[in-house]
């Protein structure tokens, strides 16, 4: 009790201590953090075939490249959390900053694809810092009454940052190249960090824990994460060459493992990594289901898309960007209609409506790639963006709302996990799918050979001979790639939405028969 009191009057003080408008000032630092981080992981997409080009890599090190990013992400976000209550959250969120800055240095004046994946994986390492801080450090610059506002408005800041991303990128790599994209998060994270530094109240008044610079983390959870994690990446990558070798299986097998391994191990530390027990709620549980499925589609889409739109229609960076405009547009609007929506038909009915609509923007984006037909890839797009927009806000408050205060930042960090591992399974299995499929159809072929689409239209480029016929074969087989992709896609999660729309409704026939026996 005595605990609790004092952590009460710190965070009354913090409050005390800002005024209202240098709290909504040190916000608007904060989401423009927020903003940068989920920007980058489309914004490299976006120059993924220039780069194939310039450092000739191949469809795996791509992934790699775009895939390592969201690997680290997924495997500290958990561990900042602890972090920021030993060291203090704008310590944590600094060492962020610092982190991105450096690895923006590295990515400058990358030589090959090593020193590529490695600044991409040290810019994962940053936001994994810089993001989990930002919930935490809003809940005590703000009153109760304020925090709904500014926690929402931290959330748009994250799910706007991946679309406008796009088009960052297709304007970066036209007017410069794919080395401006590492400038720009130079640039824009040093002044981040300026404006954190100034905008934020010290770490003694935004942290309620004890203070110690001594960080104990249950190493061994930590270890088996990251393991885990990487295995099951290095699987699916792996398993573009074809969908059945033993390695890519076994390195899954060895991912699943170690992964039952650090869930036992964190349900018996006496200091947890995350708190897992509240996977035991059911709401909660189909939230992040969802929220898993919903960013393996949308990273998935984001990596696979403009490739196609690059290299089989045959558009620059930019004009790539631009054909995902319908979808930023509505990306938007489903972020605006959201609150609308859940109001009338729930969180739960806003949940499975923004999976159908993923589910049928997937399905016309896929039948756009027969015939190369924009109107239908447009309209695939919009649907596609509606039900982007609706559902990242709407399954974050889902699951938050079943869980006790107490339990609010441990729901957070799973929620956010759970995000960054969708991001990571879709990037490697949607991509390695695409990527072994689009390799049988080049089977027999003049596109036979080349490792990625990209490669194959810069050999059309230097063989005049065969170049229409090495295009149209590269273009054909990753059309037919992606159809596939899509529509299996498409089909897993409309089995998900008739999933949790049965066992809503027998929970709630459940609930009736209770409330009548009683």
């Amino acid at each position: 009790m005595g605990t609790r009191s004092n952590n009460s009057q710190i965070v009354s003080e913090a409050s005390n201590a800002f005024t209202a408008q240098q709290s909504w000032r040190a916000l608007g630092g904060l989401c423009l953090g927020m903003f940068v981080c989920f920007a980058n992981t489309t914004a490299f997409n976006i120059a993924l075939p220039t780069i194939s080009v310039s450092l000739a890599a191949g469809q795996a090190e791509q992934q790699w490249m775009v895939s390592s990013y969201n690997l680290i992400f997924a495997a500290f976000m958990l561990i900042s959390g602890s972090l920021g209550d030993r060291w203090g959250t704008k310590r944590t969120l600094l060492l962020g900053t610092g982190a991105s800055i450096a690895a923006s240095f590295i990515g400058i004046f990358a030589f090959n694809s090593i020193t590529t994946i490695i600044a991409r994986g040290l810019m994962g390492l940053g936001a994994g810092f810089y993001v989990p801080m930002g919930p935490a450090i809003i809940k005590h610059l703000f009153a109760s009454d304020k925090q709904m506002r500014a926690l929402t408005l931290g959330a748009i800041a994250m799910t706007l940052g991946a679309p406008f991303g796009l088009i960052l990128g297709g304007l970066l790599v036209h007017f410069a190249d794919w080395r401006s994209i590492f400038v720009f998060d130079f640039v824009a994270f040093i002044g981040i960090t300026l404006l954190n530094a100034l905008l934020l109240p010290h770490s003694g008044q935004l942290s309620c824990r004890r203070k110690t610079r001594f960080v104990r983390l249950p190493f061994a959870s930590v270890f088996f994460a990251l393991v885990g994690l990487s295995l099951l990446s290095a699987g699916l990558i792996n398993a573009q060459v074809s969908l059945s070798t033993p390695d890519s299986w076994g390195l899954v097998l060895a991912g699943l493992l170690a992964t039952v391994l650090f869930v036992y191990h964190d349900t018996h530390s006496l200091n947890p990594l995350a708190e897992l027990d509240l996977l035991r709620t059911p709401s909660f549980l189909a939230s992040l289901v969802a929220l898993f499925a919903l960013n393996l589609a949308i990273a998935g889409i984001l990596f696979v898309l403009p490739t196609y739109a690059e290299t089989a229609l045959e558009n620059n960076a930019l004009l790539g960007a631009i054909m995902f405009m319908p979808m930023v547009g509505a990306a938007i609007a489903g972020s605006v209609i959201v609150k609308h929506l859940a109001d009338r038909v729930g969180k739960r009915g806003a949940c499975i409506g923004s999976l159908i609509c993923i589910a049928l923007g997937l399905v016309g984006m896929a039948l756009s790639t027969i015939g190369a037909s924009y109107p239908v890839l447009i309209a695939g797009q919009c649907v596609c963006g509606l039900g982007m927009g609706m559902g990242l806000p709407v399954m974050q408050s889902w699951g938050i709302e079943h869980v006790s205060e107490q339990q609010a930042g441990g729901a957070a960090a799973l929620i956010s996990t759970f995000q960054q591992i969708g991001c990571l399974v879709g990037i490697s299995a949607l991509g390695s799918l695409v990527g072994s499929l689009y390799v049988t159809a080049c089977r027999g072929s003049a596109a036979e050979g080349f490792a990625s689409i990209a490669l194959a239209f810069e050999a059309a480029n230097q063989d005049a001979t065969h170049a229409q016929a090495i295009r149209d074969a590269a273009s054909g087989a990753y059309a037919h790639a992606i159809l596939i992709t899509f529509c299996i896609t498409a089909s897993a999660l409309l089995l998900l939405a008739a999933c949790i729309a049965l066992v809503s409704r027998a929970k709630r026939e459940e609930d009736h028969v209770r409330s009548r026996a009683s």
